[in-house]
């Protein structure tokens, strides 16, 4: 007995969930499209992306959304048309039944600006994601510049882990490590202002504070480096003064070599 019963519950419910996904179907039909909504996460500190390139990329395809009934507003291909785009790290668009349509952005969050010729340079966020320089204001980032290669595979790849020889773009995958460390100290990131590739393929840092030339070398054992340098700033710059030094060279192991003016 208690089995037929719940043989019929099931039933019941099964039937009712038809019959409310055929109202709905329905009562989609109906609704016409009545505004695009979009929200930008990040928008106060990030301006990659805003409602006018949304606007910009619905026209270029030629998409007519408001006026149009909900149930005929194909949400995939216009997430296939926005996912395209660089900025962008998470999208989800739907529709509700009050014929909106809602596009939300998730952009995609900097660590470094790496200044590459008369292009203008490129963006790297923390994953490693490749972005084109915009003329769009962002937050203050780190910026590096110098002898960075840019070939087919880096325009190519959108993202650092698709590039195959990783070797001839290593400068790439270290200045990306370098930042995410920077950011990631408040001493380091109140201190360095700039990263820089010399002709050697070493770094050197460019700090606010004194004029004094930095040489990192390599990115191999960065973080010993900057804990020597730190100790430096900390025992002795501030002791003697920020510009009594012309060369800081942490190259050595366990060693900061530094020469006077």
């Amino acid at each position: 007995m208690r089995k037929v019963f719940y043989i019929i519950i099931w039933t019941g419910l099964v039937a009712y969930l038809f019959i409310a996904l055929g109202f709905t179907a329905d009562k989609r039909s109906e609704v016409k499209c009545r505004e695009v909504r979009v929200i930008i996460a990040d928008s106060s500190s990030t301006h990659f992306f805003d409602k006018r390139d949304v606007q910009r990329i619905l026209m270029s395809r030629n998409q007519r959304i408001v006026g149009l009934p909900v149930n005929e507003i194909n949400t995939r291909k216009l997430e296939a048309l926005f996912k395209e785009n660089p900025y962008i790290k998470k999208l989800e668009i739907f529709t509700t039944l009050d014929g909106v349509l809602s596009i939300r952005v998730k952009q995609r969050q900097p660590v470094v600006r790496v200044i590459t010729g008369s292009s203008g340079g490129y963006y790297l966020d923390k994953d490693g994601y490749i972005m084109p320089a915009s003329r769009k204001s962002t937050r203050y980032l780190l910026v590096a510049n110098g002898a960075f290669r840019v070939g087919d595979q880096f325009l190519d790849a959108g993202c650092l882990d698709s590039i195959a020889d990783k070797k001839y773009y290593k400068a790439w995958f270290d200045v990306l490590e370098l930042a995410k460390f920077i950011n990631g100290d408040d001493f380091w990131s109140s201190q360095v202002e700039q990263l820089y590739l010399n002709s050697k393929r070493e770094f050197e840092i460019i700090p606010r504070v004194g004029a004094h030339q930095i040489i990192l070398g390599s990115a191999e054992g960065y973080r010993t480096k900057f804990s020597n340098l730190k100790i430096l700033y900390e025992d002795g710059l501030r002791k003697e003064g920020w510009n009594n030094y012309q060369k800081i060279d942490l190259r050595f192991k366990n060693q900061v070599i530094c020469t006077k003016r």
